[in-house]
């Protein structure tokens, strides 16, 4: 299939050349064509003959003005169709390109304000370290005090421990000086009580042999009691030097022990501090950097960690111009009263504008606005011909399945034009238009004439929650604004509720709520508002007076009845 370009430039400025060039055969046929006999003749039939020659000539001027008209206008038309055409798709590229751009320069914001936030904290930590690290060298100055008494006594406990070992080797040696005499004690018991049996048994020893014995026994034991004595002189010596030992030993455990006490503060302190350091730490963590920096004292005092040393990025733009050798395209958003782009819940902008211009002055935009509801819009599209429509998208519309939307397609006065249905697949489809399509003349002229009727009647209308911007009440049935007076409930006999509400002007606000629907009327009793209640138990906006034309005196969403007002 072979390719066609369109060059709706070309057609644009076609049209006018023709324009221009049918003026000029305008000017040229008004021109003043009367021949007076005077001026060619006497004869009378020359002058009528030219008067109906240039006659005829002008009628056919008329004819071509009027082909030359309809044919400007046709090229006028169809370079506009195709520059829309061809401008929708300029628009959603540029609308991406500029939705790109602001979560750039917003990713940059955060990690500029993420890196500033780690600042900000490491010198806040910084701070608590040196305050902590402070407190710290008090105790710890003490404590050195401490360790050093603490040395004094560790070394004499040292001392003591070496005195000791110096007793215990001479306890061993006196042990082995014992351990001799204490045989040789036993060998003389032995000794004498075998020498005391010979002498107990009667035995006649007149050579005195057995006092020999006794007398030998005696002088041993003399001796070996002297030598016991000698050896005991060097236990009491050495007991009076483990006895100074010990004194000694009790001396330095009690200094011990008073040290001991002189440290429990000082480690009940120091304990206190860490856990209080801890604390801070971790409150710091849970602090957000920027109600530190509303501290502007701690802030001065320690501007060598919190300035940045980075350019900061710049602002997210408001906005997008892109131009070219053939032409321009803006993209604006709705500012709020801080003059940054105003978001949805979503954190997408409110509303944006998108405008193409080509360089013959052409220009097509498109503003979008999300409305209440997740993934309800309406978008605005005014057209190079300076027509302007209304698409209306509602995501989740009332009485409709999962996955179901519709698009409603008004002008710019609200007046239906087309609806569309998406089923869950993803698939649209018309379900109405209100132009035929008929070829027939009449079969369309009588189709556009019902479905005129049908656009009257609300078919093709999209429901007021989505045209309406500020209603009259909210969804809990309460004015929408605050200029009215407390409420006023009423009972209806038939169980249902009206609730009054006045002005300081006098006007009236009258909310009547049945089970599920409710009608909110004026002082006249003339309905302003319908709204209907949902299965989950919230209310929407079915109908508004907005949406209607009043012809005569009968209101068009009718009055309360009898027994509500």
């Amino acid at each position: 299939m072979g390719r066609i370009t369109i060059d709706y430039d070309l057609m644009y400025e076609l049209a006018r050349d023709i324009w221009a060039l049918r003026d000029r055969l305008l000017d040229t046929s008004r021109a003043n064509h009367d021949f007076a006999p005077s001026d060619i003749g006497p004869r009378e039939q020359t002058s009528g003959a030219l008067i109906y020659f240039y006659g005829a000539w002008k009628k056919s001027f008329e004819e071509a003005w009027q082909v030359m008209t309809d044919l400007g206008n046709q090229l006028d038309e169809a370079g506009k169709a195709f520059y829309d055409q061809d401008a929708q798709g300029a628009v959603t590229a540029r609308q991406q390109e500029a939705a790109m751009l602001r979560q750039d320069v917003k990713q940059q914001h955060a990690a500029y304000q993420q890196k500033r936030e780690a600042r900000v904290k490491q010198a806040k930590a910084e701070d608590l370290r040196r305050g902590h690290a402070a407190r710290q060298a008090v105790v710890d100055k003490q404590q050195a005090e401490l360790d050093k008494k603490r040395a004094v006594l560790d070394k004499g406990q040292q001392a003591l421990q070496k005195w000791q070992e110096d007793l215990d080797k001479k306890y061993e040696g006196l042990r082995e000086k014992q351990e001799p005499l204490q045989k040789r004690q036993e060998e003389l018991l032995r000794e004498q009580r075998e020498l005391r049996k010979e002498q107990s048994s009667g035995r006649k020893d007149p050579e005195g042999e057995l006092q020999k014995k006794q007398d030998a026994l005696n002088r041993e034991q003399e001796a070996l009691q002297a030598d016991q004595d000698a050896l005991q002189l060097e236990w009491d010596d050495l007991q009076r030097q483990q006895e100074d030992l010990w004194k000694g030993q009790t001396e330095n455990d009690k200094a011990q022990d008073r040290l001991d006490d002189e440290e429990e503060p000082l480690r009940k302190r120091s304990e206190e501090l860490q856990n209080d350091y801890a604390e801070e730490l971790k409150e710091l963590e849970k602090t957000p950097a920027s109600e530190l920096e509303k501290d502007s004292s701690w802030l001065r005092g320690h501007r060598e960690w919190v300035d940045d040393p980075d350019n900061p990025p710049p602002p997210v733009p408001n906005g997008l111009v892109r131009e070219s050798p053939d032409g321009r395209t803006e993209i604006s958003y709705k500012l709020d009263e801080n003059g940054e782009i105003e978001l949805d819940k979503n954190g997408q902008p409110v509303e944006t504008t998108t405008t193409v211009t080509n360089k013959n002055g052409l220009s097509y935009s498109e503003t979008y606005r999300s409305l209440p509801g997740d993934g309800n819009s309406v978008t605005t599209v005014r057209g190079s011909d300076g027509s302007v429509t209304k698409i209306y998208v509602d995501n989740n519309p009332e009485g409709y399945g999962p996955g179901e939307s519709m698009r409603y397609v008004t002008d710019d006065k609200g007046a239906p034009l087309e609806t569309w249905r998406k089923t869950p697949d993803g698939e649209w489809g018309k379900v109405w238009d209100r132009s035929s399509s008929s070829p027939d003349e009449e079969v369309a002229e009588e189709e556009n004439a019902q479905k005129a009727e049908e656009a009257a009647n609300g078919v093709g209308r999209p429901p007021a929650y989505l045209t309406v911007e500020k209603p009259l009440v909210d969804g809990g049935g309460r004015p929408a604004d605050d200029s009215f007076s407390p409420p006023m409930a009423i009972e209806l006999p038939d169980g249902n509720t009206r609730t009054d509400y006045m002005r300081q002007d006098g006007s009236e606000l009258r909310v009547v709520t049945t089970d599920t629907a409710r009608y909110v009327a004026d002082e006249r009793n003339e309905i302003q508002e319908v709204w209907y209640k949902r299965r989950d138990g919230t209310w929407y906006l079915k109908e508004s007076i907005t949406q209607h034309t009043r012809y005569g005196d009968e209101p068009p969403l009718g009055t309360l009845g009898v027994n509500w007002q």
